[in-house]
């Protein structure tokens, strides 16, 4: 896993423009609005916000914004074979055309390669603001029918939402210098329809999706203030009521573990969770 104290170029970019939690998965599930569940060190599959809180809700509008310039393009350090053809492979896997590594292992290793790079290109973003957000939850509280409503669970909100249809990738050598992968590299790939994939140049093969996948959110932590009877945030500074929220001075998005890859997984709700009766009615 890749901590957030990684000095690498591009997860840097990530993590300090915009603050977000990098996707071990990519996928099309996530968007604004949605919300992951931990509980304990699990964090579940994305919801949708409206699954645990009541009366229902009416988000904002999402702002969307075009290929992010200090995103698109920018390449990763070299890390081992095995991870970064590794997230490809999930990268794929969610694009539909899973196994299409296997493929290209083999074509990689006859280059001699023992390393990758990868970029990402054409990167997107979706996004509400944490006021809107804030203004949406007025007046609504958990509900106590939902099994993942429980106590000593936590709510990650997602504010925004990066998106990229292409994902390439570079062979390098122990040094970090490119290595050629020869005419023709990526008609091992011809017979695939889902991705189309392209050589660009002697060192690198782009992936190319219809779909732009979510690799990466921004998240904010809901929590209940059964003294005020009202929703509030959770930042690195402590408890923030809704009523304190100022256009000027957004909360801090949070991050949901000390890895820069969140990895979730959809756990029996019925293992040691009880239903919400803790949850504060008016």
């Amino acid at each position: 896993m890749c901590r957030r104290d990684t000095q690498d170029l591009l997860v840097r970019r990530f993590l300090d423009s915009y603050s977000v939690n990098l996707l071990a998965m990519p996928g099309r599930r996530v968007g604004c609005g949605s919300v992951y569940v931990k509980a304990g060190s699990r964090i579940s599959a994305p919801g949708h916000l409206s699954d645990i809180v009541e009366p229902p809700i009416s988000l904002p509008q999402p702002f969307h914004e075009d290929d992010l310039a200090d995103l698109s393009g920018v390449w990763s350090d070299s890390v081992s074979m095995n991870v970064g053809l590794g997230l490809l492979d999930n990268y794929l896997a969610a694009l539909g055309a899973a196994g299409l590594v296997d493929s290209l292992q083999a074509s990689f290793e006859r280059t001699g390669a023992r390393h990758v790079a990868f970029r990402f290109n054409r990167v997107s973003r979706d996004s509400i603001s944490p006021t809107g957000l804030g203004r949406a939850l007025v007046d609504r509280r958990f509900t106590t029918g939902n099994p993942w409503v429980s106590a000593g669970n936590s709510y990650y909100v997602v504010g925004a939402v990066l998106r990229s249809s292409s994902m390439s990738i570079q062979a390098r050598d122990d040094s970090g210098a490119s290595i050629g992968l020869g005419a023709g590299f990526a008609t091992v790939a011809d017979a695939n329809v889902k991705v189309a994939v392209r050589q660009e140049g002697s060192s690198e093969v782009s992936f190319t999706g219809s779909t732009p996948l979510a690799i990466a959110v921004e998240l904010y932590e809901l929590r209940w203030d059964a003294e005020q009877a009202e929703f509030g945030f959770r930042t690195s500074k402590g408890p923030l009521r809704l009523q304190g929220l100022d256009e000027d001075a957004p909360p801090e998005p949070v991050f949901a573990t000390d890895e820069a890859l969140i990895v979730v997984e959809e756990p029996d709700p019925r293992a040691g969770t009880d239903v919400a009766a803790h949850v504060a009615r008016s």
